[in-house]
């Protein structure tokens, strides 16, 4: 699977595990990734990664209640196996 083809499957099994608000959770999410020295909730609703209300954003907050252990197993499954030995080693 080329690099493209990886991200686009992370994202999409990203946002299958989010639930209520998922699509303003999702934009909030590459906002956060993408706006430098925002300081507020509604600077990033200003990126144009946010397709919606600036209050949208309170919104995503507020009811995406996400399976964090779900969606940590999906991070860990992308980080390449000599830093996941590393962490075990050193965190845990």
């Amino acid at each position: 699977m080329n690099k493209y083809n990886r991200l686009q499957q992370f994202r999409l099994d990203t946002h299958q595990m989010l639930f209520k608000s998922k699509d303003a959770t999702f934009q909030l999410m590459d906002s956060i990734m993408t706006t430098e020295n925002a300081r507020s909730l509604e600077e990033f609703s200003l990126s144009p990664f946010f397709h919606r209300q600036w209050s949208s954003t309170y919104e995503a907050i507020e009811d995406c209640r996400p399976n964090s252990n779900k969606l940590m197993k999906r991070y860990i499954q992308e980080i390449p196996r000599e830093q996941v030995s590393y962490a075990k080693q050193k965190y845990y």
